[in-house]
């Protein structure tokens, strides 16, 4: 007789908006600081491009930041990206998947997301990314059509969403 072993599903795979990292450098709690943590746990893939990395540089040094947080500090971020690269599955471009016409900027997340399989794309943008899911325009509509497997979710959402670890 043969047995097969049990396996385990492989963990999700993730976008995170700039955000979410932006979030976890300025006060280290909280969901966004949790996503981290699950990250630096394994508990999830996460893909990033070289324009989020390009982000994620600029974003936290902003003067309104900056000024407003003193522990943002260049060396810091850098840091910071650091330990996210050495976790993360680059893709570098990623090809131009979908229109996203309130937003433009925030395509770069649905296309790093459509090549990368994911599953998820985590945001606090509900103006611009999360209203997709609501399928009552017709962006929305399309993106839920085109891309079933991908839900664009808060971290909180997110964070409910991942396996709970087995004792």
């Amino acid at each position: 007789m043969t047995t097969v072993a049990a396996t385990s599903p492989s963990p999700p795979r993730v976008v995170l908006d700039t955000v979410v990292f932006v979030q976890c450098l300025i006060s280290g709690r909280g969901p966004a600081a949790a996503c981290i943590n699950h990250l630096r746990r394994g508990h999830f893939i996460l893909f990033i491009s070289d324009a989020i990395l390009a982000e994620l540089r600029d974003v936290p040094l902003r003067p309104e930041l900056t000024q407003k947080y003193s522990q943002l500090t260049a060396a810091r971020v850098e840091a910071f990206i650091k330990d996210v690269r050495s976790r993360a599955v680059s893709i570098h471009a990623p090809p131009k998947a979908f229109s996203l016409p309130r937003d433009p900027d925030d395509e770069m997340l649905i296309d790093l997301a459509v090549a990368a399989d994911a599953s998820f794309i985590v945001t606090w943008n509900e103006r611009h990314l999360t209203y997709l899911m609501k399928k009552d325009t017709a962006e929305g509509t399309e993106f839920c059509r085109r891309y079933p497997q991908i839900r664009i979710v808060s971290p909180p959402m997110f964070l409910q969403q991942l396996p709970k670890p087995t004792p």
